[in-house]
């Protein structure tokens, strides 16, 4: 009897430290995601820069076609962010610019003690004037944080940061780890 209760709190821990809760507070959910944001980021940039044919001044390119990317970004402690997708440019008249991608975090170490687990999709669009510009970004997916902040995160979120010649403003909307995200990362 000992060795059957012994053999069922094992399985139980396993099950219990092998997955993740949610994350525990608004706090940490602003915390992990601005730590994720910022190498998911820094891996988008790597992204376009190696992982596909750089824009040029073709005719064919300007018209939007699409230019693939299959790209692994090295995370600055371990880890690695797969970036799977397209990106466009359109130089005709104003810049607008969009990308699209599955981005894959494999035990994704941030170098300050966050570990970044899971897929989520990205995506952006930017359209530009002579009077302001308009950028877009959407998430959606799931992730796991483990070290500083802890658990998982459900992102259905959407970033847009308008500018004008003489204002930026930047608004979320949507929901990060079950809060609502203009509450939880429009902090002043």
């Amino acid at each position: 009897m000992t060795i059957r209760l012994a053999l069922v709190s094992l399985a139980t821990s396993v099950l219990v430290i092998g997955c993740a809760g949610p994350v525990g507070s608004q706090e940490d959910a602003r915390a992990g995601w601005t730590r994720t944001n910022s190498v998911l980021e820094s891996g988008n940039s790597a992204a376009q820069a190696g992982g596909a044919t750089a824009p040029t001044e073709d005719p064919v390119f300007r018209a939007g076609t699409p230019v693939s990317v299959n790209f692994e970004y090295g995370c600055p402690g371990a880890g690695t962010i797969s970036y799977i997708g397209n990106y466009y440019i359109d130089t005709v008249g104003a810049t607008n610019v969009e990308f699209n991608y599955e981005a894959e975090f494999k035990k994704c170490t941030d170098g300050n003690g966050l570990t970044i687990d899971g897929t989520i999709d990205y995506a952006m669009s930017v359209e530009t004037s002579d009077t302001g510009s308009s950028v877009v970004y959407s998430y959606d997916g799931e992730l796991t944080w483990d070290g500083d902040v802890q658990g998982s995160c459900e992102l259905t979120m959407n970033a847009s940061v308008m500018t004008t010649t003489t204002s930026a403003s930047v608004s979320y909307s949507g929901s990060i780890c079950g809060y609502d995200a203009a509450a939880t990362l429009n902090v002043g």
